[in-house]
């Protein structure tokens, strides 16, 4: 473990980041208990801020602690995320006619939203470790919270940024292919730009394909995980 980085972060976030490494490149396996122990001599960190970091972890859903069996990764099924994308779908597509009026009626909002076009195909086009993978995932899920966001309501805006709507992420490093992650951001850009035409019909098809796409894209990819894992 590089000491230098301890004079930035916190012990706890340097755990933090360590676990979440080791979950996305599969060192720690989903439903294979985590021991505490372990992990101590393998970051060179104490049990407490270890402790703490799980306890993040366990907030954000990444990982379970399940009575009188420990701490384990948390398993993703086909129904969790069939019920993840429905429930985006949902709550992207209900409010369409608020979004494109605070769109339209908010210039700073124009701004946002190009700024993170803008970085995602940097982080796309330039990335090349497991740092960039995570940060590529951060700004798609950004992008998606600020489109709710701007429907104006803010429990509804709260229930979706609590949904864990990009956990899968972790489930599935170097399983999409470059080309598929490209294709996304591009669908990011049609979004914005029916929002600034302010066709409701034409953003309305672009969210839905979007979805859709990703839902197909992410299940496709866990369920080649998973034969890869048990054969």
């Amino acid at each position: 473990m590089d000491t230098m980085h301890y004079q930035s972060q916190t012990l706890v976030d340097v755990a933090y980041k360590a676990l979440k490494k080791d979950i996305t490149e599969r060192v720690l396996l989903p439903g294979k208990k985590i021991i505490i122990r372990e992990l101590q001599e393998r970051y060179g960190i104490s049990e407490t801020p270890i402790k703490q970091a799980l306890n993040r972890l366990i907030t954000e859903g990444l990982v379970e602690s399940i009575p009188r069996k420990g701490i384990k990764v948390t398993e993703i099924t086909w129904e969790d995320l069939e019920e993840l994308f429905d429930i985006r779908l949902m709550l992207e597509t209900y409010y369409l006619k608020q979004v494109m009026k605070n769109f339209k009626n908010n210039p700073d909002i124009h701004k946002e939203f190009l700024k993170l076009l803008r970085e995602h195909t940097w982080v796309i086009e330039k990335g090349v470790d497991v740092n960039d993978y995570f940060q590529n995932y951060y700004l798609d899920q950004e992008f998606h919270q600020l489109f709710v966001k701007c429907s104006g309501n803010r429990r509804i805006s709260r229930i979706y940024n609590n949904l864990g709507t990009h956990d899968y992420a972790y489930y599935i490093y170097r399983r999409q292919s470059h080309e598929e992650t490209i294709a996304g951001v591009r669908e990011h850009e049609d979004i914005y730009n029916a929002l600034v035409t302010q066709d409701e019909a034409e953003l309305r098809k672009r969210i839905e394909t979007h979805i859709v796409n990703a839902r197909n894209k992410v299940s496709l990819n866990l369920k080649k995980g998973y034969l890869k894992d048990i054969l």
